[in-house]
């Protein structure tokens, strides 16, 4: 079991347990992530696909988002982010779905929710990226932006319906893409 540390916000440096066998987002990317996105998370309401410990969801909360959505697939995964939401105090803006991705993102198009925000880090052997991008134009409001990690060899397209890819990040081995949904047909 490690842990790693917010890097901004009301929770700057408060530690998250991260559950054997996950791979989170990298300190650095994570601030290069919310430095780029500043004050577009406050008041977002967020989605973290593949959540694993919730790191990226939590720095969201901790920089001002209204809520945010976990869905995590391994019952150690849920259980370390309910821990994480607790140790945080952020219990109540936070619900955790249990499920693989397709089962959860299904689940909340059928509830008709929507998300100013979503973040997905799949594993970096995740080949299903059709299937996500699917989902995600039912799920983001307008002008909402979507951000993915993946590893630097990965091709994503530059548009999938109304999403648009308008920034793409390298750090080494990983990449994060940012999409926009522009609001109307293309």
């Amino acid at each position: 079991m490690g842990k790693i540390r917010l890097t901004g916000g009301e929770n700057k440096r408060q530690s998250l347990r991260i559950p054997k066998g996950i791979r989170p987002t990298r300190a650095i990317v994570k601030r290069s992530m919310f430095d780029t996105l500043r004050d577009f998370v406050v008041n977002a309401d967020v989605l973290e696909i593949f959540a694993g410990s919730g790191a990226v969801g939590f720095e969201a909360l901790s920089r001002g988002a209204s809520s945010c959505v976990f869905i995590e697939k391994s019952r150690e995964g849920m259980l370390t982010i309910i821990e994480n939401a607790k140790k945080l105090g952020v219990l109540d803006r936070i619900r955790v779905i249990k499920a693989d991705f397709v089962r959860g993102l299904n689940d909340l198009i059928r509830e008709q929710k929507k998300f100013d925000l979503i973040f997905a880090d799949p594993p970096y052997d995740f080949l299903n990226h059709d299937e996500l991008f699917k989902r995600i134009v039912s799920l983001l409001k307008s002008g909402g932006l979507y951000l993915v990690e993946v590893r630097n060899k990965t091709q994503l397209p530059e548009i999938w319906e109304n999403l648009s890819k308008v920034k793409e990040v390298n750090f080494g081995q990983t990449k994060v893409v940012y999409y926009r949904m522009l609001s109307g047909d293309l």
